[in-house]
């Protein structure tokens, strides 16, 4: 069937680079690698066809799989060298993309070799453990010594025995701390520093720390409980707020209309209509009272454990009181903790790890070891006299009596040359943003600029100093060339050709037959919740369907048309009856549920109309204009295999 250009690229390249092209670009990386096949003038070897055979090796016969592979294998071959020969990796958009990407799986693969990627493989670790903190904080105030000498102390009483909520309330400075005696709550990744964190999941099952210096305190943390984690919930809340102005009066005022709101929800008053009437969250009552899905640790502790503590979505909390008045909390969904492949909180355990300082470190050590690698050559102008050069430029702004210009050179790197314009530019930014005055010694700025510098360069070089990535690289360029070969060869021929896909269809009608089918209008949501009552809605206003886009603002999507039956989901446990539902299904992937509201189910055994089958010829006519340009390449590229070889292959 036709697809958008777009995903079919992504999924095209994706297949190769997980499948096929890893053994092609690495078929020339072995100087002993035998010669499996020759096509043309050119040789594809043994190593390279094992490489990507065992990137998909299947299961059964290994022997029978891979003579099934083999002629996959040899098309793939020519296809990418016919691109080559035609030249287009040269073409300016190719250029362009490929820098683009090459940046991309650069800062990964720096990342990687960097040890930030295990950074995060720790952190997905973790986010399947919640820990019940314990924290006992004594700030120091105007004695820092004596603060830390209390730490000591409450750290002698825990070693000689003491109850850990007896020492954090005699020491902790913080009257939370005291009140709970030292429980701060449940906790995941992220919720305190790294550091603390890293220190605090390193503990055993009712250990504690020795005392830890903080900026405005001293610190001794405890593991006090574990469990499995809870991941996160989304929830729409109802407030009743609390303000400081409030007398008691006003605060029992408050409290009884809560619970007189609560009283209202269990008889089945609509909480939507409710949080619009009275919630004071003016950031969530337009919404139902929808709040985005949180993690421990985000809000109230006792906020968090009535949210927690619901079981299926549609639950409601009695009123909760926390310092922003009281809750009445109704559960959307629960998420599970994220699997350890789970792109987008990986994505985001970046992002947090990079602002927490640790990632920026890591790489900063990647990027020193790579100086000579890309080449640096130290500074023509030694660090005195580029001190006294910035100080004259901070100072007066002559740097004349130095006897350097703007011009002058100052380092490089293989490709690339610095001059003193380029240190004046960064010089003026620190000196305007307060971190670089006429006097302050350079050593570091300069260290940072020479890092940021080639922070920028090795991305774009990568594959000029390290095999293993210009290999990665090359296996994506290839991919990308292929699949430019395959739209101007095939896919756009395929899609453009309308003579020829009707003159396909009238001669292969038979082909194109409907199986049992349904008209139905079929929707995507955020969540179940949003899928129930969007088939609700669905069922009592069918032929207002397409509102359903505007209502939920992006958590929903709705189309409508025509589908053969055994190509839907759970096609097997659905009745596909006129005016219902069918099973919502979950996408895995994001969490959402899709499911179909039909329409009319229609007869099967009818002939499609060609504009009913055009995806479907046009899938067919594409294997067909696939089929001819094979037959040309393999008499450009005449393959001749290496009987002695490919037995050696079958009997590895």
């Amino acid at each position: 069937m036709q697809t958008n250009p777009e995903l079919r690229k992504l999924f095209f390249l994706h297949l190769l680079t997980g499948i096929t092209v890893v053994g092609l670009m690495f078929s020339n990386l072995s100087a002993k690698s035998q010669t499996l096949f020759t096509y043309g003038t050119k040789k594809a070897s043994s190593d390279g066809f094992i490489r990507a055979f065992n990137k998909n090796p299947g299961e059964g016969d290994r022997k029978k799989a891979m003579e099934e592979y083999l002629p996959l294998y040899i098309n793939y071959v020519l296809k990418v060298q016919n691109a080559y020969d035609m030249r287009l990796d040269t073409l300016s958009s190719q250029q362009v993309e490929l820098l683009g990407y090459k940046i991309q799986l650069a800062e990964s693969y720096i990342n990687e070799k960097a040890g930030t990627n295990a950074m995060i493989d720790e952190s997905m670790a973790r986010m399947q453990q919640d820990i019940l903190l314990g924290h006992i904080y004594i700030a120091y105030g105007k004695d820092t010594a004596a603060a830390i000498a209390q730490a000591q102390q409450a750290h002698a009483q825990l070693k000689a025995g003491k109850a850990w909520g007896n020492v954090a309330q005699q020491f902790s400075t913080d009257p939370a701390l005291q009140n709970s005696k030292g429980i701060a709550g449940w906790m995941t990744v992220m919720v305190i520093p790294y550091d603390y964190e890293t220190t605090v999941y390193a503990l055993p099952k009712g250990g504690y720390t020795t005392p830890v210096k903080g900026s405005e305190g001293v610190h001794i943390f405890s593991k006090r409980e574990v469990r499995t984690a809870a991941g996160k919930v989304q929830v729409a809340q109802l407030l009743i707020a609390d303000l400081p102005s409030f007398t008691n009066a006003d605060r029992i005022q408050r409290a009884k209309l809560a619970d007189s709101i609560y009283q209202l929800l269990k008889k089945g008053s609509n909480f939507p209509q409710l949080v619009a009437q009275f919630s004071q969250d003016r950031s969530s009552n337009q919404l139902g009272g929808r709040l985005s899905a949180f993690g421990i640790g985000t809000y109230d502790a006792a906020f968090e454990k009535a949210a927690y503590a619901l079981q299926k979505p549609g639950d409601i909390s009695m009123p909760v009181q926390t310092s922003m008045g009281w809750h009445i909390i109704k559960l959307e969904s629960k998420i599970p903790p994220p699997s350890k492949d789970d792109a987008g909180v990986r994505s985001t355990l970046l992002q947090q790890l990079t602002a927490d300082g640790k990632m920026e470190k890591a790489r900063e050590n990647y990027l020193r070891k790579q100086l000579p690698a890309i080449g640096y050559k130290t500074p023509v102008i030694g660090i005195k006299t580029l001190q006294r050069y910035t100080d004259s430029l901070l100072g007066n702004g002559n740097t004349a009596a130095t006897g350097f210009t703007e011009k002058s050179p100052l380092f490089s790197f293989t490709k690339q040359r610095f001059t003193l314009s380029d240190w004046i530019a960064y010089a003026r930014v620190q000196n305007m943003s307060g971190n670089l005055a006429k006097g302050t010694d350079i050593t570091k700025a300069y260290d940072d600029f020479l890092l940021s510098r080639a922070a920028d360069y090795l991305p774009a070089h990568l594959d000029e100093v390290d095999a293993v990535f210009a290999a990665q690289f090359k296996e994506f360029k290839d991919a990308n060339l292929l699949f430019e070969a395959m739209e101007r060869n095939v896919w756009s021929k395929a899609t453009a050709d309308t003579i020829g896909l009707k003159k396909y269809y009238d001669a292969h009608k038979q082909k194109y037959i409907w199986g049992d089918n349904i008209t139905a209008i079929m929707v995507t949501a955020s969540d179940s919740v949003i899928a129930a009552e969007a088939c609700k809605q669905l069922t009592q206003r069918t032929a207002d369907w397409r509102s359903l886009n505007d209502l939920y603002e992006g958590k929903l999507f709705a189309d409508s048309g025509r589908f053969e039956i055994n190509l839907l989901p759970h096609a097997a446990v659905n009745n596909f009856l006129p005016g219902h539902c069918t099973v919502p299904e979950q996408n895995e992937a994001d969490g959402s549920y899709s499911f179909a509201y039909v329409l009319t189910k229609g007869q099967a055994s009818l002939q499609r109309s060609f504009d009913e089958a055009r995806g479907f010829v046009a899938g067919d006519y594409q294997q067909v204009l696939e089929e001819a340009w094979m037959a040309q390449l393999k008499k450009k590229y005449p393959v001749k295999m290496n009987d002695v070889e490919w037995k050696k292959v079958l009997a590895k």
